[in-house]
């Protein structure tokens, strides 16, 4: 499932899911180190990469 960076809140990440639009928070260290607001990103067998 594909998803983009909205937001950057402190320890915890704002995506969205582009297939459904449903906003999530998920814990910074989760995702892949050095993310930044706009990156896309890959959720796929309980990981995220950088796409």
């Amino acid at each position: 499932m594909y998803c983009t960076v909205m937001d950057i809140r402190g320890d915890y990440v704002l995506i969205k899911y582009d297939a459904t639009g449903v906003e999530s928070e998920v814990a910074i260290a989760l995702l892949p180190f050095g993310i930044d607001v706009g990156d896309r990103l890959l959720f796929e067998n309980y990981e995220f990469s950088r796409i």
